[in-house]
């Protein structure tokens, strides 16, 4: 039995998708006007218990019930716990959980050991509740994780993940006529919504990179929206990105500027390691 859990469902631009790719799949969006259209969009896949989807911010504190999210107008896709300017948001009180906490609850009522996917896409929020997952050994075979902060880096180059796909938001070569393999192994096309997280692990066209490709990645391409997917798997023939692209000369100072710290702290950890086994 396959399970993914979407952490940040917003629109539910990826549930279609998901309900292909697993048997259940467990939503967490923070914005109750949102999660209204979800239960009513997909009502029949939620009455049948493939989609469950609750109304709540993710955090990593067990001990905050309730916590303040702020929501954008349209369409809410900015919502967050953290905006840069409050009075352009308006301001609502929601339940809030821990992360790991939530998954296992889960995992143990369907009596699951491994999970297919988990997407963490929380506008700003994303390395708070990576760093709940890690700490508590929640990890799934297939991860994604959008870049806002240097934290990000930070906690993946300490993980287990072997292989990495990095996608740009936005860039709907990912998002357009894309196979995918069901849960079931049969293949299908499918074009997602330009606001969507788009495919995930083999689905998403193109190579895979390996661990040494983080770094050099965010000092070419900066932050902002950008998807990390991560394969605890080790793939075939993994690729490398070189630290310095001659097409991104003239941002990478001030990529490097953000991204230093973790740098230094990533190198200081993977030293530590080195050390401990040489011991």
């Amino acid at each position: 039995m396959k399970i993914i859990f979407d952490i940040g469902a917003n629109q539910g631009q990826n549930l279609n998708y998901f309900l292909e790719k697993a048997d259940v799949v467990v939503a967490f969006e923070a914005n109750p006007d949102l999660v209204l259209n979800i239960k009513k969009k997909f009502k029949d896949f939620i009455d049948n218990g493939k989609l469950v989807i609750e109304n709540i911010a993710l955090i990593d504190d067990d001990n905050i019930e309730k916590i303040n999210f702020f929501v954008s107008g349209g369409k809410g896709i900015t919502s967050t716990l953290f905006p840069d300017n409050p009075n352009e948001f308006e301001k609502r009180e929601v339940k809030c959980g821990k992360a790991s906490s939530l998954i296992k609850k889960y995992l143990e009522k369907y009596k699951i050991s491994e999970i297919e996917y988990i997407k963490i896409d929380i506008e700003g929020a994303d390395h708070l509740v990576l760093n709940d997952l890690l700490i508590n050994n929640v990890l799934a075979k297939n991860l994604s994780v959008e870049c806002h902060k240097p934290e990000v880096i930070e906690l993946l180059l300490k993980t287990q993940y072997k292989s990495f796909k990095f996608v740009q938001g936005g860039n709907l070569i990912f998002k357009q006529n894309i196979e995918i393999t069901t849960k079931d192994n049969n293949k299908k096309i499918i074009n997602f919504d330009k606001h969507s997280s788009g495919p995930f692990g083999d689905d998403i066209p193109g190579d895979y990179y390996d661990k040494n490709s983080i770094l050099p990645f965010f000092l070419n391409n900066g932050f902002g929206w950008k998807d990390v997917h991560c394969s605890l798997e080790k793939k075939n023939d993994l690729k490398n990105i070189k630290y310095l692209s001659s097409t991104h000369l003239s941002g990478f100072k001030f990529h490097l500027k953000n991204i230093l710290p973790s740098f230094i702290k990533a190198l200081n950890y993977h030293l530590k390691l080195f050390l401990t086994k040489i011991k």
